[in-house]
Order: structure tokens, then C-alpha cells, then sequence
């Protein structure tokens, strides 16, 4: 594999760019009581030296960060993803800029190898601080898009992050970019020393079902509230007395088959979160962390990332403000297209098991709404996280209709 110089290094350990296409496409449920302390009121967003300038955050799909972003003076959207030591740039951008002089590499999944390319000082302006980054990496991120349901021009590692200090604002859907060491904390807050790994990923200690701390990656860009190696499960003995299934998961070298479960609770710094989805993973890359902590986690709570001075604050949101960790129900892994839902993978024990679906079967229609264009930017997708008894009305593509009941599985 070719090795790349500086936050190159970080993308390349990243097991990434992997997103959860199976069941529990956006992790499980969480108690509305799941976080052990709430905000305070008072003063709004107390610490700074200088007030944040804000700007508008989308979350799409319920737990993806999308910011106005600017690349080489284009206007786009990126996905914040602190997983990605080196900025990702998707190819049909890189062409539309008319990046030329590209530099062929190689990359390594969980399993497998994809070819990239590397682009030499790129500007990127985020929330009106510009940066120019040294090099970007140029991919296929035909997959991600797929998963998020739009395409998605660029995906902002932590390349970007380190040149300030980001504050995510899910109660206003705002988020602000101001100087490293602008943000001093205060009473509500709770601060999260941060540390690196063996190629520079980002790292804090948290305690999983009560375990001693363990270092876990900090993974924004990520759509699964919690990762877990298989091995690190194993030696704990953790599934052992646990339900759990399985879920599709795909990325770089294709998809794979993971185990899937919910954690009892997880603890930030003191700060517990209930009923947190999981995976455990066969094949792990990094051997500086056990596993990593994603958005729907992350999203319970008010943040603050100052990265250059490797610290994170945490401040639980309200509970109308939190994002949701929704738990899938039907056992169907699934691929969305402009005019299908196309089954790639069938939990094991799941309702979708027990009624007999198979894979490569169709789905073009939900409770009599046909699939399209909208089904993940509307509310459609939902469809799988609704309550265990509820029944749902699905057409195949050969025009038969079939009922699914919804239930726990894992």
C-alpha cells in the first residue's frame, strides 16, 4: 500500500468510508431519560471569549452534519466528519473544479484495497475561515451518497477541524468555526480530554456497560451511534448472554456482515446514555482503539471540538433537541434507488426472517407510497423505526403486496 505523508495517514487507518446500509440503517432507540444530567438554563451558550458567529447545520437523515462549504470558490454542501484525518473530495467535483495533476494511491478497507487519488493545495472555507489544505484525498463517494440519499460532494476531515473550534448547536440547528482556545467551558459543561492515535485519530475514553475506560475514535462522519471489535467483545465476553443479529455494512471494499446489538448504557465522562445501538466488527484496522463512538451518540448532546488543543466539551441537549437513535424493527437491509428498495441482506431472527424475505427482492412501494427520489430526503425511510405490533403494507416489484409486523429482535 502506498503511504501517504501527514493527516493522510489518519484516512488511510480509517476502516471508513463505511456507512450502515442494513438493518438499523441509523442505530437503535434511546430512553427519553437516557442521558444522566440535562441542560442548564441561563445564560445561552456561556464559555466564549467572543460571541459565535453562527450558521445554519443541516442533519439529514437524522444524523449526517452538512454545512454550506466552499472548494476552490464552489459552493457546496460537506459532511462534517471527524473520523477522516485528510478532507475526501468525490470525484465528479474534483472534475467539475477542473483538478487536474491528480496523484494515483491506494487505500485499505476492513477487507480490501481502492484506488484513489491525491489533489495538492486545495482552499476550503469553512464558516468564512479559509484554509488551504496541503492535499485531499479524490474518491468514489458514490456509496456514501447512496446511503445519505443526495450526493455528497465532500466529506471535511479533521485536516479542516484543526484549524478551529467547532460548535455544534442541535436545539437552533447551528453550528460556529472560531479560533482554537476561543471557547473556555463552564458549569454544564463537561470537558473530554482528546488523544491520538498511532495515526493521528482522534481518541477519548468512555466506559461501555461499565467496563473501564477504553479508548474509542470520535467519529462524526459516522452513522452508527457505537462500534465495537469483535475481539475486544469476545475476550469481555459481552454477547455471550446478549441478544443480537446481524446487519449489512458497506463501504470502500464492499459490504460485509456485522453483528449487531444494543449496550446497556455508555458513559462520557460521567455523562450516560442508555440503550445505545452497536456493532462488532470482525475485521478492525486500528490498533490503537477497540472501536468508535459515531453520531447518533454524539448527538445527544450540545458540543464543542477544539481539536488543536485536544479538547471536547459535552452539554446534554433538551430531549426534543437530541438527535434520535432509532432502532430497526423489520430485520431488512436495504438499498435505496430512484425507484426501489433493493434487499441486500436479511437479519438473522429479525420479523423480515421469519416471514420469509429474501435478498434481491424488490420493494417499490410503502403503505401505498411509491418509491422515489424523496424517500430518504422526506420521512418515508422512517418506516423501518416505527413501534414493535406495527404493520406495514409492502409492494414488490412484481406487484404483490406483503404485510410486515414490526417487532424487537436484538
Amino acid at each position: 500500500m502506498d503511504r501517504v505523508d501527514g493527516a493522510a495517514a489518519g484516512y488511510l487507518s480509517r476502516r471508513r468510508v463505511l456507512k450502515q446500509l442494513g438493518s438499523g440503517l441509523l442505530g437503535a432507540s434511546i430512553s427519553t431519560a437516557a442521558v444522566s444530567r440535562g441542560p442548564r438554563s441561563g445564560s445561552y451558550w456561556p464559555g466564549f471569549v467572543e460571541p459565535p458567529s453562527w450558521h445554519p447545520l443541516e442533519v439529514g437523515t437524522g444524523d449526517t452534519l452538512l454545512v454550506p462549504t466552499k472548494v476552490a470558490g464552489a459552493d457546496i454542501e460537506a459532511v462534517l466528519d471527524t473520523g477522516s484525518g485528510a478532507s475526501i473530495i468525490s470525484r465528479p467535483l474534483a472534475a467539475k473544479l477542473g483538478m487536474v495533476g491528480l496523484e494515483p494511491r491506494t487505500i485499505s478497507g476492513l477487507s480490501s484495497r481502492a484506488a484513489v487519488e491525491l489533489v495538492r493545495n486545495v482552499e476550503v472555507t469553512l464558516a468564512g475561515e479559509a484554509h488551504v489544505l496541503s492535499f485531499a484525498i479524490v474518491a468514489d463517494l458514490a456509496a456514501i451518497s447512496a446511503a445519505y440519499g443526495r450526493p455528497i460532494d465532500m466529506m471535511l476531515g479533521a485536516d479542516v477541524l484543526v484549524g478551529g473550534c467547532v460548535v455544534l448547536n442541535f436545539e437552533r440547528k447551528q453550528f460556529a468555526f472560531g479560533k482554537n482556545g476561543s471557547f473556555l467551558g463552564g458549569e454544564g459543561w463537561t470537558m473530554l480530554p482528546l488523544e491520538r492515535g498511532a495515526r493521528q485519530e482522534l481518541l477519548l475514553r468512555a466506559s461501555v456497560n461499565g467496563s473501564g475506560p477504553i479508548l474509542l475514535m470520535l467519529d462524526t462522519g459516522s452513522s452508527s451511534a457505537l462500534m465495537l471489535s469483535s475481539a475486544y467483545l469476545d475476550a469481555h465476553r459481552s454477547l455471550a448472554d446478549r441478544p443480537h443479529s446481524t446487519a449489512a455494512l458497506g463501504g470502500v471494499e464492499g459490504v460485509q456482515i456485522v453483528k449487531t446489538f444494543t449496550a446497556d448504557k455508555v458513559s462520557l465522562g460521567g455523562l450516560l446514555t442508555e440503550a445505545v445501538p452497536a456493532l462488532a466488527l470482525d475485521r478492525w484496522a486500528s490498533a490503537s482503539t477497540v472501536g468508535n463512538i459515531g453520531m447518533p451518540l454524539l448527538g445527544q448532546f450540545n458540543i464543542v471540538l477544539d481539536v488543536a488543543l485536544g479538547r471536547l466539551w459535552l452539554r446534554p441537549a433538551r430531549l426534543q433537541a437530541r438527535l434520535p437513535m432509532l432502532k430497526d424493527r423489520s430485520g431488512l437491509g436495504l438499498v435505496a434507488s430512484p425507484t426501489d428498495l433493493a434487499v441486500i441482506h436479511v437479519a438473522i431472527s429479525s420479523p423480515a426472517a421469519r416471514a420469509g424475505w429474501l435478498i434481491g427482492e424488490r420493494i417499490v412501494a410503502v403503505n401505498g407510497i411509491a418509491i422515489d427520489r424523496s424517500y430518504i430526503r422526506g420521512r418515508l425511510w422512517q418506516w423501518r423505526y416505527g413501534r414493535a405490533g406495527d404493520r406495514i403494507a409492502l409492494r414488490l416489484a412484481d406487484g404483490t403486496t406483503r404485510m410486515l409486523t414490526l417487532a424487537d429482535y436484538y
